[in-house]
């Protein structure tokens, strides 16, 4: 896609005889933060490489972008702009249709985030090396969607340089490792309580006093008890991980 201010698209709706390759998922509450501009230490951790902004006009029936590059510039490759093409091209056989399609779209497909004072829904395509996060606003007189594009080859290489804080797994054989100790806290807080259905468990991988405690103040929240440990007594790092289940 060229930097221009203002410019009619040539992504035109593909026939309905050429089969649909990537789909959008309705994304979640906590998936929210993606949609939205960040700072740029933000945008750096998270491969972040630029945003199109859409409008359908005056009439909700054209289509217009305009490009707003937010990352690395290297990030903006040919690679990366043929399968930005390739994506818009096929959202415009869905939401991007237009202003009445896009309306349709989002009652029926859910997505629904928050963040602004009028209601917006999201949707995502990941592919390979990208991810790429819809953001619908269908009110007329307005910027109707924003896509911002992540590098996933960035995330990861973030996520390899980052320790590991805990790992979550389930009954189902899902498995999930964390390194940033919010997140792993706050699936501990969501799936506790369901323990015993889900087949929760954890390993807390990290020394930090500081999580290990906020880990165990929440197996004891779970009995209505207060941790009688204190911080300091957290000082001293376990042998081993910790692990949660069988109760």
């Amino acid at each position: 896609m060229e930097d221009k201010n203002r410019r009619e698209n040539n992504h035109e709706p593909q026939s309905s005889a050429n089969p649909q390759k990537h789909i959008p998922w309705p994304a979640s509450s906590e998936e929210a933060g993606l949609f939205y501009n960040a700072t740029p230490e933000q945008d750096a951790e998270l491969g972040c490489i630029g945003h199109v902004r859409m409008d359908f006009g005056r009439d909700g029936d054209e289509f217009w972008t305009t490009w707003h590059p937010r990352g690395d510039d290297t990030l903006n490759s040919p690679e990366f702009k043929s399968e930005l093409t390739e994506v818009v091209n096929e959202l415009r056989c869905g939401p991007l249709n237009d202003l009445s399609t896009m309306s349709s779209y989002c009652y029926t497909h859910g997505g629904e985030i928050t963040g602004v004072y009028k209601q917006n829904c999201g949707y995502i395509v990941e592919t390979p090396n990208y991810r790429y996060c819809l953001r619908c606003n269908p009110q007329r007189g307005d910027y109707n969607a924003y896509l911002t594009c992540f590098d996933l080859r960035v995330q990861r290489q973030q996520q390899a340089e980052k320790p590991a804080v805990g790992r979550v797994s389930f009954a189902s054989g899902e498995e999930i490792t964390y390194t940033d100790p919010e997140e792993y806290l706050k699936a501990i807080q969501e799936e506790l309580p369901y323990h015993a259905t889900s087949g929760f468990r954890y390993q807390t991988l990290t020394d930090d006093p500081q999580v290990r405690k906020a880990v165990d103040d929440e197996i004891y929240n779970l009995f209505g008890e207060k941790n009688p440990r204190s911080l300091e007594e957290y000082e001293i790092p376990p042998s081993q991980g910790i692990n949660f289940g069988g109760m």
